[in-house]
């Protein structure tokens, strides 16, 4: 079972796209709700609420935790000891950018107390990336998410409110000449075709998941033989050998489950969580407060 907290909605885009790539696999999902925004809070206090939502997972059954927050992500420490293997998300967007980015100029959205971190700065230099990263504070933008901004086409009326924030903290890294965006905060990954469509064609955004994906399964390797995780790599040849891998889909898909448990308030997280999640009808999701 893969364990994923957050502070609200942002994890939710990375456990559909996990839930999707892991097809024989349950998740279980804390949305911190109480306590969001991580972003403004101290990092011995953002620690310390890591280290709880980290032993509830635990608790609940979880052989890998993903901390989905990048503010969270940031108190992490190398030597940290945990019972299970526990993956951050900053390590996963830095890679993706080193990829995609071509004059090694990366923009950096994120939350205030990610960026007075450095995280990413120090991250870099460690990896010893040749990459130069300009930060953007970004205090509205995950807030704008929480309160209905994860579907701007359902929200017509924000969607100047949208574009007023994209020109405030857009702007200052365009002008900066980078050619790649992260997106460092999951928040914002809702938001990525209206950071795509401001930024222009020429430009790429970039987020953890590609290289959770692959890191989840080399962890899963490592510890638990091949295969462990059930990484989806079927491949469509032919509408027969695509009927069959539905099947083949559908009969994995049986046999898990995904539990989501909210701490704190809970208005309209279950009805948001059902309109992100087209698949509700495949997978049985459960939703519990605490």
């Amino acid at each position: 079972m893969i364990g994923i907290f957050d502070s609200g909605l942002g994890g939710i885009f990375l456990l559909k796209e996990l839930s999707q790539q892991f097809p024989k696999q349950s998740f279980i999902y804390l949305a911190d709700r109480k306590n969001f925004p991580y972003g403004e809070k101290s990092s011995s206090l953002v620690r310390s609420l890591v280290k709880k939502n980290i032993n509830f997972l635990i608790n609940q059954g979880a052989e890998h935790i993903i901390v989905a927050c990048n503010t969270a992500s940031v108190t992490l420490r190398d030597a940290d000891s945990h019972q299970v293997p526990v993956k951050g998300v900053i390590e996963a967007s830095l890679r993706q950018a080193k990829k995609d980015s071509l004059n090694k100029k990366v923009g950096l959205l994120a939350t205030l107390g990610t960026v007075k971190s450095q995280v990413f700065l120090k991250k870099v230099k460690k990896l010893n990336f040749n990459l130069q990263i300009y930060q953007q504070a970004c205090s509205l933008l995950a807030p704008f998410v929480e309160q209905g901004g994860w579907n701007i086409n359902r929200h017509i009326a924000k969607n100047k409110e949208l574009d007023s924030l994209l020109e405030k903290y857009l702007q200052p890294l365009i002008n900066k000449g980078v050619d790649t965006v992260i997106m460092g905060c999951t928040h914002y990954l809702y938001l990525e075709p209206a950071i795509k469509k401001y930024i222009g064609k020429n430009k790429k955004t970039v987020g953890p998941v590609n290289f959770l994906i692959k890191d989840l399964y080399r962890t899963s390797q490592l510890l638990y033989g091949p295969d462990s995780l059930g990484l989806n790599k079927v491949r469509i040849h032919s509408k027969k050998q695509e009927q069959k891998n539905k099947r083949i889909r559908t009969k994995e898909t049986n046999n898990k489950k995904i539990n989501i448990f909210i701490n704190g308030q809970n208005k309209d997280f279950g009805q948001q969580l059902h309109q992100i999640w087209e698949q509700k009808k495949d997978i049985p999701i459960s939703i519990k407060i605490i």
